[in-house]
């Protein structure tokens, strides 16, 4: 099939995406994802083959520039310099960067949208710069290349070595460019990563930014607050491996009347760290691979710890997770599959593999609730004396999948 032929319906369904703008310009979350889903595809159509393989050939370069202007604070001085730009030499005497390597370095950004070339000589930020100053974002970046770049270089060495076998918890990539028998949550605990461990714990903090909460479409109030105790003795949410308490932070400020005890487990090395309990929390140490203490292969295990503790007819389990497409999953959650992978042998899931792993340890799935697959779904699971894997699944919003 000749490009033509693909790119003449592809510039017709973007064009046709118009009647789903509203009168101020804006879409509906799944709207704009299938219409990012078009651009992408029309894309691959206008590039000849060699022309993507080259563009994908050269992003780990891309990034390795990105990590040093972050390093540089030049995002920083590009903002403040507004429209107007700065020249080559102005940024020069800022950074200290030789005359030589900085307009390398300005081109490369420039090529990848991260700032804009006035002239021959003069630079200045764009859309994308600003978004590169904001601390959650620079600290995400650090951590995907300080901490995890060194593991999927390691990748294609790992997999050959155990004949392309999956990874586990303690032999992997991450165990093979650290050289380390720990997992991989255990080692990013070690003093060594202490910055990387903030940077992680900021990005995932801000991860969301701009984006939707799953407590804006889940609706808590009605399937768990309606349904709760309302003394302020009862455990009403544990958040089990919730790092720094996010999760119940936010519950907190949606839901300030909130009646019940929120306790966050997690290692100890996780839940000994300052400022966590965000004096809203009870932090309590817990390894999930052990009995539940809260009484209301690995993801099996921990699942069925938590079966154990559970009331039937009353308790839920709320996992907030990626649910991949079946067909057609998208690049980010794709990356964020491999990241798990690399990092500590786990996985993101399909509706299917979900039901299966659930079922296993004794609870079914009663609904999943999403917006798109790039936001994290709420699975919403109960007790089930017969689960039934091949049950199929309600979801709620957007069908899971693309578009």
């Amino acid at each position: 099939m000749d490009s033509k032929t693909l790119i003449i319906p592809l510039l017709e369904e973007i064009s046709n995406a118009n009647s789903s703008m509203s009168t101020d310009g804006s879409l509906e979350p799944h709207v704009r994802r299938n219409l990012q889903d078009l651009v992408k595809q029309l894309g691959f159509a206008l590039e000849s083959p060699f022309e993507t393989l080259n563009r994908l050939v050269v992003l780990p370069f891309q990034h390795a520039v990105v990590r040093v202007a972050i390093n540089l604070a030049l995002f920083e001085y590009m903002v403040e310099a507004g429209l107007d730009g700065k020249t080559e030499e102005e940024i020069k005497a800022k950074t200290g960067v030789d005359e030589l390597l900085l307009p390398r370095l300005l081109r490369t950004l420039t090529a990848i949208g991260l700032l804009s070339q006035l002239d021959e000589q003069r630079w200045a930020a764009t859309r994308l710069t600003h978004v590169c100053t904001i601390p959650t974002v620079k600290s995400g970046y650090r951590f995907m290349f300080d901490f995890i770049g060194p593991v999927f270089q390691k990748l294609p060495e790992s997999l050959a070595k155990r004949d392309y076998r999956c990874p586990t918890a303690t032999q992997g990539p991450l165990q093979d460019a650290y050289n380390t028998k720990l997992n991989g949550w255990e080692f990013f605990l070690e003093p060594q990563f202490a910055v990387s461990l903030q940077d992680c714990n900021l990005f995932m903090k801000g991860r969301r930014q701009g984006s939707l909460s799953w407590l804006d479409f889940y609706p808590f109030a009605e399937n768990i607050l309606a349904r709760a105790a309302t003394d302020a003795e009862s455990v009403l949410v544990v958040d089990v491996g919730g790092g720094l308490g996010h999760g119940l932070v936010e519950i907190k400020e949606k839901f300030p009347q909130v009646q019940g005890r929120l306790i966050l487990q997690d290692l100890p090395k996780t839940i000994e760290q300052p400022g966590n309990s965000e004096g809203v929390f009870e932090p309590m140490a817990h390894d999930f691979f052990t009995h539940q203490p809260v009484q209301d292969q690995e993801c099996q295990q921990i699942l069925q710890h938590l079966a154990a503790a559970m009331q039937p007819g009353h308790s839920k389990v709320l996992i907030n997770e990626f649910v991949l497409a079946d067909v057609g999953a998208s690049d980010f959650i794709t990356a964020i599959d491999l990241v798990m992978m690399g990092m500590s042998g786990g996985m993101e899931r399909t509706v299917s593999q979900w039901n299966k792993l659930l079922a296993s340890a004794g609870l079914r799935i009663e609904k999943i609730w999403t917006l798109d697959e790039e936001t994290e779904s709420v699975i919403e699971a109960v007790l089930s004396e017969t689960p039934d894997p091949s049950r199929d699944v309600e979801t709620e919003g957007t069908t899971v999948g693309r578009g």
